[in-house]
């Protein structure tokens, strides 16, 4: 009986340390660089890419801060991205992604 008293609480414990863990890996990180390379090349799915991928980025911030700031139309976000890194080339979309997010609240 001891035994899965022992195997319950560390169960349990474990469950409440990582409840609190915070952390986001951005998988759709591209250098400004790539942007404006693929932006010049009139690539089709780039637009799209970058109107998901702010989209997902928002969410997942949303969930971090609790905060729930009004969603931009993703037709600007696409337009904010191009114009930040063409003025920001050695940025990167994450960099870009913080400063949108940061400018809503």
């Amino acid at each position: 009986m001891k035994k899965y008293f022992f195997i319950l609480s560390i169960v349990v414990c474990n469950f409440f340390a990582l409840s609190n863990a915070q952390a986001y890996l951005a998988v759709g990180y591209m250098k400004c660089e790539k942007v404006n390379q693929l932006v010049s090349e009139n690539n089709s799915d780039v637009k799209t890419m970058i109107m998901f991928w702010f989209s997902g980025y928002y969410t997942g911030r949303n969930y971090e801060t609790s905060s729930y700031p009004l969603k931009p139309d993703p037709e600007l976000i696409y337009i904010a991205t191009v114009n930040y890194c063409s003025k920001n080339p050695e940025s990167d979309t994450v960099d870009l992604a913080d400063y949108l997010y940061s400018s809503l609240l």
